[in-house]
């Protein structure tokens, strides 16, 4: 599945019971967890990479910032 063009995976578990989300945020780091519907995860794993776009685009404004300022 993909939101906002990053990559995540919800695969549904028996032991525990439950469903696992995975968020693919780069070729190395991954976000992972568990819901205990596959709405449940869908969801948790958006709300995750929400917080990751807009970390980045934090980032980003205070990386222009501090260029601009030192102009």
């Amino acid at each position: 599945m993909e939101y906002k063009t990053i990559q995540f995976e919800v695969v549904e578990t028996t032991n525990p019971y439950g469903w696992k989300w995975i968020v693919f945020l780069d070729a190395t780091r991954t976000r992972t967890g568990i819901g205990l519907t596959r709405a449940d995860a869908v969801l948790d794993a958006e709300l995750v990479i929400e917080k990751v776009l807009d970390s980045r685009r934090s980032n980003a404004k205070e990386t222009s910032s501090n260029n601009s300022s030192r102009s």
